[in-house]
């Protein structure tokens, strides 16, 4: 009669889960070849924050810029604590056999477990748990990127593209993205490169709070030079030869080694999850701002099936919560042209339209500056009308792009992952001298100012066209005061011990 009762019991909670689990999850729980297996799920709790709205309330509240990273990440924090602290208790307190690698995430509001499948029935049966999928997501790798038959040598010059967008016009002024923090989502990046080696945060910081390392407990580039390609497009300095490569030459640093090259290398794509939400709160302080990054430029795509997957669901709303805590999100646009209409996630997303802020390339070597031939074509697959639905958001040079490579030395590769770091620079220089614009105020005047390139108006070749710095700088003084670059905030630095 107790064994009985048990089966019944199983089949009600079963029957009571059944909406709220995955297909997929429920496919592996009917196959599994012994019931005492663990399986990894993800959990997503009811009750989460809608950031999308908390963003658009300070935007009507006119809430300081400076105060929007605070309020959001304890605003996530509060919430989470809040919400998983029964589910946490009802999981700890199973038996090891049973429950095993209990991880939980205040960004999404979701908990992470290797959990026995009698007990994954009970958890689809609270009234606090949204969903529970099966966690075997993986993270994607770095676009292909074609290099050049040139050999890249130093220069006495400037890049091309860095022309092309105009950014010597803010260098004239006195703005280098001084102070400022960007974010280089990729593959690692060798730092001692003496374009970028003496504004690493670890300089200054701990590590833990200025590298997230997966594969690496070091900043490296040992799974590939794309990420201090990427790093020293959007920030390296001129060297004394005159040679420049770097849109915002005076920003700091900090990264990541999660990209890799090859789909078998991955890591799942909860440590995407974990990476966004340790920049949001590296040294678990939120009161303190200054180790949170401006801009987190992502050469990478995910997911590339021709479907909605994630326009909506919890990487949407990673996205949010970064844009609400006015971080610039800048996305490479993906290299699957010419015809390609199947835009990668989280690329897709188009929460706004700057949200996940896709670019596109072109090629600055040429004076016509031609669209590159692998820059994926669009439309989005996520729903929307108008400019919602148009891939990308504007374009940037990608072609031949010529930066950072290994230890000291440099390449010219191509890709829109190439072309992203020049918008990510660009938002640097911006927010130096608009320091009250927030992340999407600076990639709103990118979007705006760009330079029409291809039919007239936006389309899903060439986006709103060409970014221009100087347009977008005059776009954010019809609504900011632009910062003086040469007043100085520390009169002190503290370079030796």
């Amino acid at each position: 009669m107790k064994n009985l009762l048990t089966v019944l019991l199983l089949c009600a909670f079963s029957a009571q889960a059944q909406h709220v689990l995955s297909n997929r999850l429920q496919e592996k729980l009917n196959n599994l070849e012994h019931i005492d297996e663990l399986v990894s799920i993800r959990i997503a709790l009811n009750d989460k924050l809608d950031a999308f709205e908390l963003h658009k309330s300070f935007i009507t509240n006119r809430t300081p810029v400076d105060e929007r990273a605070i309020i959001t990440v304890k605003s996530l924090q509060e919430r989470a604590q809040q919400t998983q602290r029964e589910l946490l208790s009802f999981l700890e307190n199973q038996g090891a056999d049973k429950v095993s690698k209990i991880r939980n995430y205040w960004i999404i509001n979701q908990v992470y477990v290797e959990i026995q499948r009698d007990l994954i029935y009970s958890i689809g049966a609270r009234e606090d748990v949204a969903y529970v999928d099966l966690n075997s997501d993986h993270l994607s790798a770095m676009d292909p990127i074609i290099y050049s038959d040139e050999e890249a040598k130093v220069t006495s010059g400037v890049e091309p593209g860095l022309i092309a967008i105009n950014a010597p016009a803010l260098w004239g002024m006195g703005y280098t993205g001084a102070g400022l923090l960007v974010y280089d989502y990729d593959t690692g990046v060798w730092p001692d490169h003496p374009t970028f080696s003496n504004r690493f945060m670890g300089n200054h910081f701990p590590m833990s709070e200025s590298w997230y390392g997966y594969f690496n407990n070091f900043p490296n580039g040992t799974v590939s030079n794309h990420g201090t390609h990427t790093l020293g497009t959007m920030i390296g300095e001129g060297l004394p030869s005159g040679d420049t490569i770097g849109v915002a030459p005076g920003a700091y640093w900090m990264a990541c080694d999660l990209v890799t090259s090859t789909v078998a290398a991955l890591p799942p794509l909860e440590n995407l999850v974990a990476a966004y939400e340790w920049a949001l709160d590296a040294d678990n302080n939120p009161e303190t701002t200054f180790n949170i990054p401006n801009v987190i430029n992502n050469s990478w795509r995910w997911n590339d099936n021709t479907d909605t997957t994630h326009c909506t669901d919890y990487i949407a709303d990673l996205m949010n919560a970064l844009e609400a805590a006015g971080i610039a999100s800048v996305f490479s646009g993906g290299n699957h042209g010419p015809s390609n209409t199947t835009i990668s996630a989280p690329q897709r997303i188009n929460t706004t339209i700057v949200n996940t802020f896709s670019v596109g390339s072109i090629n600055a070597n040429i004076d016509s500056l031609p669209l590159s031939s692998f820059s994926s074509h669009g439309p989005t697959q996520c729903p929307g009308e108008g400019s919602l639905a148009i891939h990308p958001e504007a374009v940037a040079p990608g072609h031949n792009v010529r930066s950072a490579w290994g230890n000291n030395s440099f390449n010219s590769i191509s890709g829109t992952s190439m072309a992203a770091p020049h918008v990510s620079g660009a938002c640097l220089l911006l927010k130096e001298a608009f320091p009250e614009a927030s992340g999407a105020d600076i990639l709103t005047a990118l979007y705006f100012t760009a330079s029409d390139m291809g039919e007239e108006g936006e389309d899903n070749l060439y986006g709103m066209g060409l970014i221009n710095c100087l347009a977008a700088f005059n776009y954010l003084a019809e609504s900011f005061t632009p910062a003086n670059p040469n007043e100085l905030t520390n009169d002190l630095e503290l370079t030796t011990i």
